[in-house]
C-alpha cells in the first residue's frame, strides 16, 4: 500500500510540474494576444487644438494587412480624412514605439524618404510604402529609402507579428 502511495504522488508531482511549463506557454500566449497597436499623433501641429498623444486609429480599425502587397484595408474608407491632419504618426505596440509614418496623397507634390501610408486615389486604396512619391528613381533617395527600412526592420517585424496574432494578415493565394 505504501508503494502505490508514492507512485500515486510522485504522478501528482510530475503532472502539476508538467502542467506549471504548460500554464506557463499558454500565460505567455495570452500576454501577447492580449497586446494591442495604437496610432497616435506624434506632436502638436499648427493647430493647438490637437494634443500630443492622440489616438488617430486602432488595429481594431484594421480590417487586414496584406504583408506582400503592403494594402491596408480598413473598416471605415474615409479614415484617411482623419489621418491626413497629422503630420505624423506614430505606431504604438502597447507602450513601445515601434514606427512613425507620414500619411501621403497622390495629389501631394513633396518627396517623404521614409515610411508613409498612402492614400492611392486611383484605386481608393491604402498602402504602407517605404517613401513618396513611390516611382521615384533617384539614387539618393533610393538609398535612403532602403536605409531607413532597415533601421525599422525589427519595429516592422513586431508589427506584422502582432498583425498575426489578431488575424488580421492576408494571404495571398
Amino acid at each position: 500500500m505504501n508503494l502505490v502511495k508514492k507512485l500515486f504522488v510522485k504522478s501528482l508531482i510530475s503532472i502539476a510540474f508538467i502542467t506549471s511549463f504548460v500554464s506557463c506557454d499558454l500565460l505567455v500566449d495570452l500576454n501577447k494576444s492580449q497586446s494591442h497597436i495604437t496610432f497616435k499623433a506624434s506632436a502638436i501641429t499648427n493647430n493647438d487644438t490637437i494634443p500630443n498623444d492622440t489616438v488617430v486609429f486602432t488595429s481594431k480599425d484594421i480590417i487586414w494587412y496584406n504583408d506582400t502587397t503592403s494594402e491596408v484595408i480598413f473598416k471605415d474608407s474615409t479614415i484617411f480624412n482623419t489621418i491626413i491632419k497629422y503630420p505624423s504618426i506614430v505606431c504604438y505596440l502597447d507602450s513601445d514605439s515601434l514606427f512613425s509614418f507620414k500619411p501621403t496623397s497622390n495629389y501631394m507634390s513633396s518627396i517623404w524618404n521614409d515610411l508613409v501610408l498612402n492614400h492611392n486615389l486611383f484605386d481608393g486604396k491604402y498602402y504602407f510604402e517605404d517613401g513618396y512619391p513611390g516611382w521615384i528613381d533617384n539614387l539618393g533617395a533610393t538609398t535612403e529609402r532602403a536605409q531607413n527600412k532597415i533601421k525599422r526592420a525589427e519595429a516592422w517585424t513586431r508589427f506584422v507579428e502582432q498583425l498575426k496574432l489578431e488575424g488580421k494578415i492576408k494571404q495571398n493565394n
